[in-house]
């Protein structure tokens, strides 16, 4: 058998929660927000990367390594929300491997590395704008350049140096293994961060509609209405007054926050139509369901998610029709 190349980002394990069926056969109804279609999806064949969490040319370790050892984090987390529907208690061990799995959604994703690889960009171009803006700056970068083991071209000079530099007709690509190294470190933070918040366990009553959850099912939502200033920088996992939301299962869910006490409650349809509005939002792409008959906001208005694709349809219509 071959190493596995096809890399989860959001595990099978947790997806399962919301599958109709088990084991290798469970399947999600995917609403894929940029195809603006529904269909039925194996849980093996989304939200995941060919060779995510592959390790190249890492001394010591095989490639498949570290997706290996986030299988047995998956694996023990799957466990712990079985065991949390079952007692209803977001406690101990399962609470660890929870707030594991959250970080761990938090920070290893395609948007996050997008995210990191345009920052890491913006820094790099505007470095070499700097190295380029005097000739004796070029000059003394390239005797640092020699002096680390690196013999720059003697055919290029610096007026070609830097009409290429100040024209910016180039891409500057991160590394899988420099997103890698970037996702190990900030992991620990945000798992800080999310075990100093208390957590209300919420559990749906039977015959009330599903939860559901996506491709970056980790929402953080205020609790006040932010000022300007604050919306452009959105709203972080280390302030107050503001709750993270993360549905366990198509049954149950967490609330979060750093006021508050550690609880569990049932959760109301107006709190589940609520929480699976937040998590429509947080999607990138999918999002993915038991079944079509949950709820959500539309503005005021409470709609099944049987007419989400109609809904997104006619919105964008109407701004494609203003613009």
């Amino acid at each position: 058998m071959g190493e596995p190349r096809n890399h989860h980002y959001v595990p099978r394990g947790y997806l399962r929660g919301f599958a109709d069926g088990i084991g290798k056969k469970a399947k999600v109804r995917v609403i894929d927000l940029d195809e603006m279609k529904a269909f039925p999806a194996n849980t093996r064949k989304i939200a995941s990367n060919r060779d995510f969490n592959r390790l190249d040319d890492v001394d010591g370790l095989e490639p498949n390594a570290l997706e290996k050892l986030y299988g047995v984090l998956e694996g023990k987390a799957a466990a712990a929300i079985q065991n949390i529907a079952v007692t209803r208690k977001f406690a101990g061990a399962d609470r660890e491997y929870i707030l594991a799995l959250m970080g761990l959604l938090v920070v290893r994703n395609p948007r996050m590395r997008a995210t990191w690889a345009d920052f890491m960009s913006r820094v790099a171009k505007l470095s070499a704008k700097m190295i380029v803006s005097k000739p004796e700056v070029w000059e003394s970068t390239k005797q640092e350049m020699i002096k680390a083991g690196y013999t720059p071209s003697e055919t290029t000079s610096y007026e070609d140096m830097r009409k290429f530099i100040m024209g910016g007709e180039y891409d500057i690509i991160t590394k899988r293994l420099t997103h890698i190294q970037m996702e190990l470190q900030t992991w620990k933070k945000v798992i800080r961060l999310l075990a100093a918040r208390k957590w209300r366990l919420d559990v749906l009553p039977d015959g009330a509609p599903n939860l559901i959850t996506c491709d970056h099912p980790v929402s953080i939502i205020p609790l006040f209405e932010m000022p300007d200033r604050t919306m452009q920088h959105g709203v972080g996992l280390g302030m107050a007054k503001t709750a993270v939301i993360f549905p366990l299962t198509r049954r149950i869910s967490l609330w979060g926050t750093f006021e508050g006490l550690d609880t569990t409650a049932d959760l109301d349809w107006l709190q589940a139509a609520l929480n699976n509005s937040h998590t429509m939002r947080n999607a990138e792409r999918q999002i993915y369901a038991y079944d079509d008959d949950f709820d959500y906001f539309w503005g005021s208005e409470r709609r099944q998610g049987r007419t989400l694709l109609t809904s997104l349809k006619s919105a964008r219509s109407e701004r494609d029709a203003e613009n």
